[in-house]
Order: structure tokens, then C-alpha cells, then sequence
């Protein structure tokens, strides 16, 4: 079986990279929703895989051929189901537009992940300072 897409759709295999768990419990995928991360597979296969606003995902390979499924981000993987297969991977970090991260599938086969663009982190408004009776 093949990594991410074979003419029909998707199938497993898992990314090891080594963080902090604290690091991984904060990341959603937030940087991804709405945009595009090519991947190229050591035998010179790539495709892209376009991560949507809500949670769809469209695979597609530079012939045409395209395989649509769902995305999910939680728990330290992203994960990525499609055609009945579902395929996920170690997300220790977020991903840099420009910028690959090699990842190595539980097939021992290493791909380069490239995000085209990502979202900037959401930044959290500090809470409402508030006075209170002196006493």
C-alpha cells in the first residue's frame, strides 16, 4: 500500500518525531485550515493535500486524480481519512510556510511535507483587569 494516495484514496501509516507532550496538547492545526501542504515521497511521487476550513480534506496527485475525505488535528497526530482508509502522523509542531519537515511513515518511507502557506497563530486577548474594594 501507498502513502496518502494510490489513484483511489488513502492508506496507513504513522510519523515519528520527538517533542514535549505539553507541546503537543496545545496544537490544533489551526495554522492548516484553508490551506495547502505538498508532499513529496523519497520515489518522487508528490501531492498535495489541501486541509479545509471544515475539516475536509482534498488529496490530489499532479495527473488530476483527486480523493476527498475529512482531517483531524488533536491528541499529538493529524490525521488525514479518505476513501475508506485513514492515515495519521506525530504533529509535534506547527508547520512553517516554505519550510519542510521530514517525516518517516510507520513503512519506513520519508516524505517532505511543505505547508504553502499557513494561518498565523491566534493570538488570546489578556483578561479585563478589574479593581476590586480595598479592605
Amino acid at each position: 500500500m501507498r502513502s496518502l494516495i494510490v489513484l483511489t484514496g488513502l492508506v496507513g501509516a504513522s510519523i515519528s518525531l520527538a517533542a514535549p507532550a505539553a507541546a503537543q496538547a496545545n496544537l490544533s492545526g489551526e495554522e492548516l485550515r484553508g490551506q495547502t501542504v505538498d508532499v513529496l515521497f523519497a520515489d518522487g511521487t508528490r501531492n498535495a493535500v489541501f486541509f479545509g476550513g471544515d475539516n475536509s480534506a482534498v488529496i490530489a496527485a499532479p495527473s488530476g486524480l483527486r480523493s476527498t475525505g475529512t482531517w483531524t488535528a488533536s491528541g499529538g497526530k493529524i490525521c488525514l481519512n479518505a476513501g475508506g482508509a485513514s492515515e495519521c502522523w506525530d504533529y509535534v509542531r506547527r508547520f512553517t510556510a516554505g519550510q519542510a519537515m521530514t517525516l518517516n511513515s510507520s513503512c519506513n518511507e520519508t516524505s517532505q511535507w511543505t505547508a504553502r502557506s499557513v494561518n498565523a497563530p491566534v493570538q488570546q486577548a489578556a483578561p479585563a483587569i478589574t479593581r476590586g474594594e480595598r479592605g
